[in-house]
């Protein structure tokens, strides 16, 4: 029974997690309601039906990446007190799941507009139907939907990140313009062929709304594109601390960029304690090639400017909340991080609620070599009681039994995890068939 258990709660925690299953509820709610508009013969389902379902689906995929959507989801959850059950608390807390609903909505979209372009190619004996420009510009969406939700598939999007960011961005916008397109054009037809106002008849398609509304929320965090100055601090060779010069909220998660049509690079950011720098900070450690970029071009500055000079990046749409931002939910809680997930830990321990609890078990190696000894002090000040793990002395040894073993110690509610995508999944794996309330980035959202 004890295996079997085991088992049952590995399945929960991979194939059925919050995310696989927001992302399963809204695609079989979709693909119920296509076998019920399909249960009869399809000659009588209009088209103009397919395509409002897409859009809408597609509506609702970019709306819930919105910064301000992000926002209002953190801000209502942090309404809840701590008198509220624990069980309903942890449940609350899984809204940083929200990309479920991105996923979701997305493959439901390609869903529909799968049967809408076969329905609309089989579908000769229609004007519209017949127009090669409309069947071009159908199959290129169709195509380019399948290629975005192929590039976005969990294995894909590790092996090609670059590849699959720039896709999701570029081809998203193609889409979009041929949407407009293919809209456009079949109403045209239709006003011609029933003699009706192409304007009226523009915009009494539900469609219309669904693609203005989404070419707006598109656009919206563009408008917001901002270039600011960052104060470098270089730790050492595998980390650099960037001072803002302007102000963020708490618990924010800022993305930057050097070249914004290619890809973007999200930290969280955390209160300043220093005179100095009054805005708040973040830390890049060495993690990739831009990463590792940022780094060396601080450490040559270093070399020659002391402080190192400033560098600018741009900045798009809000901050938004970011995982740990949900700690408050509870009055006594569990940090488990390793390398540069201390920055983000900061920003938990700088805001902590009154009269909250918080333990925190930091695996680095070499901490005041790597991080510098402020943000060591930091951590001892703010969290006398910290287990720091240097790993280039002791190893990295078994990080789920230590977390356990602190977890029981000081009766915790939950456990906030922050780490590579392997040590993540062991923590949250392991602390969750024991009945844990673990919370933990999910890498394929």
């Amino acid at each position: 029974p004890a295996r079997y258990a085991r088992m049952i709660t590995r399945v929960r925690y991979t194939l059925f997690a919050v995310y696989q299953r927001v992302f399963s509820a809204i695609f079989i709610a979709n693909f119920i309601a296509l076998l019920v508009l399909l249960r009869n013969n399809t000659d009588t389902v209009k088209l103009d039906t397919l395509a409002t379902c897409a859009s809408s689906n597609l509506l609702a995929s970019v709306l819930v990446r919105q910064d301000h959507f992000i926002n209002l989801l953190f801000s209502i959850v942090w309404l809840v007190p701590w008198s509220v059950p624990v069980g309903i608390r942890r449940s609350l807390a899984r809204v940083y799941t929200y990309g479920g609903l991105h996923t979701g909505t997305a493959v439901s979209g390609t869903m529909w507009w799968l049967v809408f372009t076969a329905l609309l190619t089989l579908r000769h004996n229609e004007v519209d139907a017949r127009d090669s420009l409309v069947l071009a510009t159908t199959w290129a969406v169709l195509m380019l939907l399948a290629l975005v939700c192929i590039l976005a598939l969990p294995a894909m999007r590790t092996r090609y990140h670059n590849t699959f960011e720039l896709s999701h961005r570029l081809l998203g916008w193609t889409c979009v313009l041929l949407f407009w397109t293919q809209l456009l054009i079949i109403t045209w037809n239709t006003s011609r062929t029933i003699g009706s106002s192409f304007s009226q008849l523009l915009i009494r398609q539900p469609s219309f709304w669904n693609l203005t509304l989404l070419t707006l929320l598109l656009t919206y965090p563009w408008l917001h594109l901002r270039k600011h100055t960052f104060h470098p601090e270089l730790l050492s060779s595998h980390a650099v601390r960037l001072h803002l010069t302007h102000k963020v909220p708490r618990f924010s998660c800022l993305s930057i960029s050097s070249s914004p049509l290619r890809e973007w690079h999200p930290f969280a950011t955390f209160p300043s304690t220093s005179p100095t720098h009054p805005n708040a900070s973040l830390i890049i450690s060495s993690a990739g090639d831009w990463t590792r970029n940022v780094i060396h071009t601080v450490g040559l500055s270093a070399l020659t400017h002391s402080p190192p000079k400033s560098l600018t990046f741009y900045t798009k749409g809000h901050p938004h909340t970011h995982l740990l931002s949900l700690t408050p939910l509870f009055p006594r809680v569990l940090l488990v991080t390793t390398g540069s997930g201390i920055g983000p830990c900061l920003s938990s321990l700088l805001s902590q609620p009154r009269n909250q609890f918080m333990r925190l078990i930091w695996s680095t190696r070499s901490p005041e070599k790597t991080y510098g000894k402020e943000i060591v002090d930091l951590v001892r000040r703010l969290e006398p009681g910290a287990v720091i793990l240097d790993t280039d002395v002791e190893g990295r040894g078994d990080l789920c039994g230590l977390a356990w073993r602190i977890y029981r110690e000081v009766e915790a509610e939950a456990v906030f995890v922050l780490s590579n995508r392997r040590q993540t999944r062991t923590l949250v794996r392991g602390l969750g068939e024991k009945g844990v309330g673990v919370f933990a980035p999910v890498w394929d959202s």
